[in-house]
């Protein structure tokens, strides 16, 4: 017997299920598609400053660099 080859690839079946909820999501909260959009926007664009701050953080606590050239001498 010859093994049945799968329908659909995993990512397919990932994106359908994602698409399910979503839809899901639109009729209990009674969104429309425009509203649900609006909402992955704002999401995308925190995620994105959560990202801008973590890195500050990170080069906050790096130690100063002196001057790359000495300073003048007197005469």
């Amino acid at each position: 017997m010859h093994p049945v080859p799968p329908r659909h690839s995993s990512r397919s079946l990932k994106m359908m299920a994602i698409v399910q909820r979503l839809q899901q999501i639109m009729v209990n909260e009674n969104l429309t598609p425009a509203e649900l959009v609006g909402c992955a926007e704002i999401v995308r664009d925190n995620y994105g400053r959560m990202y801008e701050i973590a890195n500050t953080k990170i080069e906050a606590f790096t130690p100063a660099k002196g001057p790359t050239t000495p300073p003048p001498s007197r005469p």
